[in-house]
């Protein structure tokens, strides 16, 4: 047994244990979406970038990787590819490992397009992540061999928003192109940063890590653009005309008359904001996670982690977590307020 092995054995793993090496940079908000960077000395240039890699389809539920680089890939968790060619769209399932200069086709990956044919050719794809509201069904089915094993789950999340209510992903992406373009142009990469916390309205909804400045460069935008991008649409859809200020945010006092008042209001507002978003970190740091080893490589050990309140992947060697990719659990997140009520006493 290797000690990637040993360390999979361990019982639990914290989210402080995740995000050991990492500090927090200043948060971004817009609108109800929070961000919060993590940033790393931590550089590890072992990792090439997912952008730079091979990528096609042999058969349906199949997606084929290639690494023509001498560096190790990391598949990112949920990873797909919606293209021009008329060829049948595919996603992952799962989180993966692909030796340097080798290649691996991973048949448990899924259709996102139903009534297409075709493969796609083998080339540089630009890549998405699937919806947050896709992400967790996915990863629940990582095991099967199943093409259309998505279909439905996308079906009801077009029909949610508004979309054609088929498997098909791209017709949410077509009707709501120009709100996720606008959304991933309003939150910016920082240098040494290698990922973040996520909140929606004040609460935590993702935890993203990655090995390396350039992988992190190359991933955040098809995070922010398609998989929390599409989880602040549909929050908004959600509220309809009922529309409030984010949770923290407070109305400006109307006594304020002059721009430096209204600069230090508005600072002090995005102060205290910030302040409740981290205490809403500050009480998961300690909570342990279940761990389901998956694959091993030569030195490197893929896991999926559950938690009551979040699931999701992650990528380590030895002790070093290299990758997490966590999110919110759905019924969790509907059932918030019942789990944050207080404590009946007397």
């Amino acid at each position: 047994m290797n000690l990637n092995q040993l360390f999979s054995r361990k019982k639990g793993i914290t989210i402080q244990e995740l995000l050991k090496g990492t500090s927090i940079g200043r948060m971004q908000s817009v609108g109800y979406m929070q961000v919060i960077p993590l940033l790393s000395d931590l550089d590890d240039d072992r990792f090439v970038s997912p952008n730079e890699i091979q990528v096609g389809t042999g058969s349906y539920g199949s997606l084929f990787f290639e690494n023509p680089t001498d560096q190790l890939l990391i598949v990112p968790a949920h990873v797909g590819y919606v293209i021009e060619q008329r060829a049948q769209d595919h996603a992952m399932a799962h989180a993966d490992i692909v030796d340097k200069r080798s290649d691996k086709t991973c048949d448990t990956a899924m259709c996102i397009q139903e009534s297409q044919g075709g493969y796609m050719d083998k080339g540089k794809h630009k890549m998405l992540i699937l919806p947050f509201s896709l992400r967790e069904i996915a990863l629940n089915k990582r095991k099967e061999k199943k093409y259309s094993k998505l279909w439905e789950s996308i079906t009801q999340f077009n029909k949610n928003l508004g979309a054609k209510p088929k498997g098909h992903l791209e017709y949410f992406l077509k009707k709501f192109k120009k709100e996720l373009d606008e959304f991933v142009a309003e939150f910016e990469s920082l240098p040494r940063q290698v990922g973040a916390i996520i909140l929606l309205d004040g609460e935590v909804v993702g935890i993203e890590r990655t090995p390396s400045y350039s992988y992190w460069k190359a991933i955040w935008p098809a995070l922010i653009r398609e998989c929390y991008g599409s989880l602040a649409i549909e929050y908004q859809t959600s509220m309809g005309e009922d529309l409030t200020l984010p949770k923290g945010r407070v109305a400006l006092d109307e006594n304020v008359t002059t721009l430096p008042e209204l600069r230090k209001a508005l600072e002090d507002a995005e102060a205290a904001m910030e302040e409740m978003a981290k205490e809403k970190i500050r009480g998961l740091l300690t909570d342990t996670f279940e761990r389901e080893m998956e694959q091993t490589h030569s030195i490197l050990t893929l896991e999926t982690l559950t938690h009551s309140q979040f699931v999701g992947q992650i990528i380590h060697e030895k002790e070093n977590i290299l990758y997490a990719s966590m999110i919110v659990k759905q019924q969790w997140y509907k059932q918030r307020a019942w789990h944050q009520a207080e404590p009946f006493v007397v």
